[in-house]
């Protein structure tokens, strides 16, 4: 079982945010428990970039981490999985 299943994850990126400096903030400053802070500094409606652009982000960060074999592999993972999030529903 994968132990990340016990956290909340970004509804934008997917990372799991497992310590209270991990969470995003509001454009008020205070704590944003959908979004990590990197997705969400200065509050969600100050989000910016596209699902595109954060797969490919998201498909180099990860597979320097080992979580996938290559960045091709990742973006085809990441392009069936973010859509998922919250940020990416249509």
């Amino acid at each position: 079982m994968n132990e990340t299943m016990n956290f909340p994850i970004c509804q934008s990126c997917g990372m799991p945010m497992q310590q209270d400096d991990q969470f995003g903030k509001n454009a008020d400053g205070t704590q944003n428990r959908d979004y990590c802070v990197y997705c969400c500094p200065n509050g969600p409606e100050n989000m910016e970039g596209t699902l595109e652009e954060m797969i490919a982000l998201c498909a180099k960060i990860e597979t320097q981490m080992g979580l996938h074999p290559d960045e091709e592999t990742a973006k085809e993972r990441l392009a069936r999985y973010l859509p998922t999030l919250a940020r990416w529903k249509k």
